[in-house]
């Protein structure tokens, strides 16, 4: 993605957090090029890694936050195929369950935040071959990045960055 392209892509965010942030509802948007799609996808993994991590951890306020953050993408944005109803149905069902989400967080109910994110995982997937295999916009294979990950020395003990191909 250039850098013109993610400044652009961090501000649309940002507004539109900010937006509902403030209680306001923001414009539904389309989201037209594949790096604002990818930007999306990637917004969800993270907002779906957070509700791993707190049920991993018992963290009620970390499932909390990554479904709050999972609903604020889901309502924030038109994905594409918005007209097909195979794929609204997948979206809808991805914002009921982060509605869930937060609330199983609130009310401290490990089992069933547990139940409802398997849930959203396999709807994620089952949206994904849809997706993939009907609507066939994820034709192209994913484009290679080079990420950089901790390693510690195990001589010194200090910690560097080595990337690898994700």
């Amino acid at each position: 993605m250039s850098k013109t392209k993610l400044v652009t892509f961090s501000i649309l965010i940002s507004t539109l957090l900010s937006l509902l942030a403030l209680g306001q509802q923001p414009p539904a948007q389309q989201v037209h090029s594949p790096e604002e799609l990818a930007g999306l996808m990637r917004a969800k993994l993270a907002s779906s890694q957070k509700v791993v991590e707190g049920l991993m951890a018992k963290d009620f306020d970390l499932i909390r936050r990554g479904g709050v953050e999972m609903s604020k993408v889901c309502d924030a944005t038109q994905w594409h195929a918005s007209d097909d109803q195979v794929y609204a149905h997948y979206r809808g069902e991805l914002r009921r369950t982060a509605k869930r989400l937060i609330l199983l967080a609130e009310e401290k109910n490990l089992d069933g935040a547990a139940y409802t994110y398997m849930h959203s995982l396999t709807t994620c997937i089952s949206c994904h071959d849809y997706c993939r295999d009907v609507l066939h916009l994820a034709s192209q294979g994913p484009a290679l990045k080079v990420a950089p990950i901790p390693v510690t020395d195990e001589e010194t003990g200090t910690v560097r960055q080595r990337a690898i191909r994700q």
